[in-house]
């Protein structure tokens, strides 16, 4: 009977722990990115506005859905400023893999200091080249680039914490999918969701060191994100 008992409240212990993992984990949905080359030197953290519930927004006509969404994030620019010169390494864009290969999307926020692409691609070393929707990218100013270059540089400076809503807000209008396959099973489409939208973030990082400009492409630190992933 002792045994019994021991056993059951064992079982209650591991599922009690269960439970505050899951609450954790729940709580912790942002995605950390680093760098494919230099994970270290190259780090971003980008969220959701509030959390992992959070859903593209439809754009209603009267009773007629658009199929249009507004997406918002925030992206912060975690890697460690260089001793040499603090303003660097800089995120200087940030782009998505989207399945299907959609197209007609407009950035809203920033207004100023930022235009979007679409179907453009990233050469990611050691992977395949990436197609990337859209992409959000600050603008190139030669003169930025040079060490000590003019006072309000391209990009998003380094050293920022990684805490949802840190950094830049993005929003983004177009024809995000309703349903994204599902991470552990691709086969099982599933609602989207914003952070759902970020495992295909795709950031790039400029002037990593001093020299030569030395530049690396960021994806999601988990092992569900394969390159590409769509």
């Amino acid at each position: 009977m002792t045994g019994t008992h021991s056993a059951r409240r064992l079982v209650a212990r591991i599922t009690l722990v269960a439970a505050m993992l899951a609450f954790a984990l729940a709580g912790v949905s942002a995605h950390v990115v680093t760098g494919v080359l230099y994970p270290s030197l190259a780090t971003a953290f980008v969220s959701s506005p509030s959390a992992s519930q959070d859903t593209p927004i439809k754009i209603i006509w009267g009773a007629t859905d658009t199929g249009l969404r507004v997406v918002c994030f925030n992206v912060a620019n975690t890697s460690p400023a260089r001793a040499d010169d603090p303003d660097w390494p800089r995120i200087t864009a940030v782009g998505f893999e989207l399945p299907g290969r959609p197209t007609g999307f407009t950035l809203m926020e920033p207004r100023t200091g930022w235009s979007l692409v679409e179907g453009t691609h990233a050469d990611i070393p050691g992977n395949s080249r990436v197609s990337l929707d859209l992409a959000i990218v600050a603008p190139v100013n030669l003169a930025g680039w040079a060490q000590r270059g003019p006072n309000d540089p391209s990009g998003i400076q380094p050293g920022q914490q990684g805490i949802r809503g840190n950094g830049t807000r993005f929003c983004v209008s177009g024809p995000f999918p309703d349903t994204l396959p599902s991470p552990t099973d691709p086969a099982t489409p599933v609602a989207t969701t914003i952070e759902h939208l970020l495992n295909g973030v795709i950031v790039r990082f400029d002037r990593l060191q001093h020299g030569p400009p030395l530049s690396d492409f960021g994806v999601w630190a988990n092992d569900l994100r394969t390159i590409p992933l769509y």
